[in-house]
């Protein structure tokens, strides 16, 4: 009899492993629907940023000593619109980690420069916590 429960403990053992650790592919439309009206509308925008948000300004270099302390607000916030990829040199690529961070990178090679913006799942809700304005690319040692 003890055998048997043994053998039904590792069955089951190794069942609830097997569904654990199988890939599924995450949903990322509710991403998608929620990043389109966030390029589209600029109250929604500012209503799902992390103010004061951490990141760079564009051309950061410029700034110097300032940087250290440096956050987005409402005030020095520029609306962001959405960008035609089939008709400019950019490019964008999107990280996912989990299902709650993606890391949004729009570069274009030939100039050197690009921007980055991470997204957070917070609360059920999508919001942009950090932003990098445009600035020269560094390139991966």
């Amino acid at each position: 009899m003890m055998k048997n429960s043994s053998i039904f403990f590792w069955v089951v053992a190794l069942v609830v492993l097997a569904f654990a650790c199988t890939s599924r592919k995450a949903d990322y439309s509710e991403f998608n629907q929620f990043y389109d009206k966030f390029m589209q509308d600029s109250l929604f925008q500012v209503q799902h940023i992390q103010f004061p948000m951490e990141g760079l300004p564009d051309n950061a270099a410029g700034y110097e000593g300032e940087l250290p302390d440096f956050r987005w607000t409402a005030e020095n916030w520029h609306m962001h619109r959405p960008i035609d990829f089939q008709k400019s040199k950019f490019v964008q690529n999107f990280e996912t980690l989990g299902d709650e961070l993606i890391i949004e990178n729009i570069s274009d090679r030939d100039s050197g420069y690009g921007m980055m913006r991470r997204w957070a799942k917070i609360g059920g809700e999508w919001s942009l916590i950090y932003y990098v304005g445009i600035n020269p690319l560094q390139e991966k040692q």
